[in-house]
């Protein structure tokens, strides 16, 4: 299935598009580290030695879109699963205790401005400042809630411990659900969705691909008519809200379902 595809993909850029690229080593090469920025965008998955071990395919993408075998994103899929695991254990164990916020540290977030790591104890380092910072996020709100409701009613005054404890609890719970969207909702159909969006953006940032699910939100969206009840959904801190609700859909209709259900 992946195969055919990505052949028809690629004829389809070759021979339809209004001013196709060379699919050719350095369209591949592009490819290579598009879609592994989207695997990674933070750089806090992959080590250095990872990418050398799937860098023999750098230069195969276009062959792979003529017919070749499909094996790049099979095989980067497999790793990011592995790092996946490798990631959960850090963050978990970084989680585990409570955070000082007397020292005086910096942290990066744009991968643009990073490199691979180049051993694990990098990687642990840049999770940890990353864990840090959202933590110390919600530890600010929460100290600001605390001045604001001091001396209310019914109000409970909690120590600094326990607000940073709460923090903590809060980035693990956001943690949990994101790496559980990995493992559960994150399947080689999806990564292959992405892969080819990666070949059809750097072809053009305006050429797209959509895989089955998401042309059928494409249709509804453009026809008018939907499948589902017609609200989006949002997940906020371990609930499920209702975001929005289309116009003239199932929900809107019934007037039971309204925005921040």
């Amino acid at each position: 299935k992946y195969e055919e595809i990505l052949r028809l993909v690629g004829k389809m850029l070759a021979e339809a598009h209004f001013s196709p690229q060379s699919l050719d080593d350095a369209f591949s090469k592009k490819v290579f580290t598009k879609y592994l920025k989207e695997l990674d965008p933070e750089k806090n998955l992959f080590l250095q030695a990872d990418i050398k071990t799937i860098k023999k395919y750098e230069n195969r993408i276009d062959e792979e879109m003529k017919g070749a075998p499909v094996e790049f994103f099979l095989n980067a899929g497999q790793l990011f699963n592995a790092k996946i695991e490798e990631a959960a254990t850090i963050y978990n164990e970084i989680l585990s205790s409570p955070f000082s916020f007397t020292a005086d540290e910096d942290v990066e977030l744009d991968g643009d401005k990073l490199d691979y790591p180049a051993t694990a104890a990098e990687r642990k380092d840049r999770w940890r400042k990353k864990l840090k910072f959202l933590t110390l996020e919600r530890y600010s709100d929460l100290l600001e809630t605390r001045e604001k409701n001091k001396g209310k009613e019914g109000f409970v005054v909690k120590s600094d411990a326990e607000l940073e404890k709460e923090a903590r609890e809060k980035v693990k719970r956001l943690m949990d659900r994101t790496f559980d969207r990995y493992r559960h909702k994150f399947n080689d159909d999806d990564k292959f969705g992405v892969f080819v969006n990666a070949i059809t953006t750097t072809m053009d940032p305006h050429t797209e691909f959509f895989p089955p699910v998401d042309k059928r939100y494409f249709d509804e969206e453009m026809s008018g008519r939907f499948y589902g009840i017609g609200a989006l959904l949002q997940y906020d801190d371990g609930n499920i809200k209702v975001s929005s609700v289309l116009t003239g859909s199932p929900a809107w209709k019934s007037g039971d379902i309204q925005p921040g259900d």
